[in-house]
């Protein structure tokens, strides 16, 4: 038992470094194809592409929500990535929200933040949502960089989570669900934008938020890999 549980802790280590390494190589390759936006995004021209996929978990229950509960995040992140950023959302498969119907591990439906959630890539809950990524896995399928979002059950003391520019994903959970302006806000951070002092910008710490943005923040999003003019 002791030899097969040491087998199981180095596969799960093996592929969170795998996971790791790939999000450095698409990290550089986005910065090469992202320099132009670097210098010039405050322009918001010409208009670019976000790709997003949904996945909404399941317990033993069944899926935690319906796609229908998503409407409204979706709507406001796209009228702020539109207006913004002219960045248009789109979905990376033939539905936006889509049910992974097996139910997940316990500890991919409560999750952590921050420094919990890098601990979590090395587990269970890393390795369900790497085996689910929209668009790459141990090894690049797709040039479309799409962020994947994953509807938990809870996130500790969060609405939602993002590991920032390396990240292929986010988690989103009940209520950040509820927050309409929480999708929008960690999608920021995924593409390279931190915290604002500015309670009427999108990336306020909190949810009563606005959705403006700074010159250097059009920048700096329209820079990431995960928006493209493909």
């Amino acid at each position: 038992m002791i030899v097969l549980g040491f087998w199981s802790s180095l596969k799960h280590i093996v592929k969170a470094v795998v996971r790791a390494v790939v999000r450095i190589v698409t990290t550089v390759i986005g910065l090469v194809v992202g320099i132009f936006d670097f210098l010039l995004g405050f322009l918001t021209w010409p208009p670019k592409k976000l790709r997003l996929q949904i996945f909404i978990l399941s317990n033993e229950a069944g899926p935690l929500m319906n796609p229908g509960d998503l409407t409204a995040s979706i709507n406001y992140a796209r009228t702020t990535f539109k207006d913004k950023f002219n960045v248009k959302l789109i979905a990376y498969s033939k539905n936006i929200v889509e049910i992974i119907k097996e139910p997940a591990p316990a500890a991919a439906l409560d999750v952590s933040c921050d420094w919990g959630a890098l601990a979590d890539e090395f587990g269970d809950a890393g390795e369900f949502f790497g085996s689910h990524l929209a668009g790459w896995n141990a090894i690049p399928i797709s040039l479309t960089f799409p962020i994947t979002v994953f509807i938990v059950n809870d996130i500790k003391d969060k609405e939602g989570c993002s590991l920032g520019p390396l990240s292929d994903y986010i988690t989103l959970d009940i209520d950040g669900v509820k927050s309409e302006n929480t999708l929008a806000h960690e999608m920021g951070h995924a593409c390279n934008l931190w915290h604002s002092g500015t309670k009427s910008n999108l990336m306020w710490k909190d949810d009563d938020r606005g959705n403006g943005a700074k010159w250097f923040q059009k920048n700096l999003l329209r820079s990431s890999r995960h928006v493209l003019y493909w």
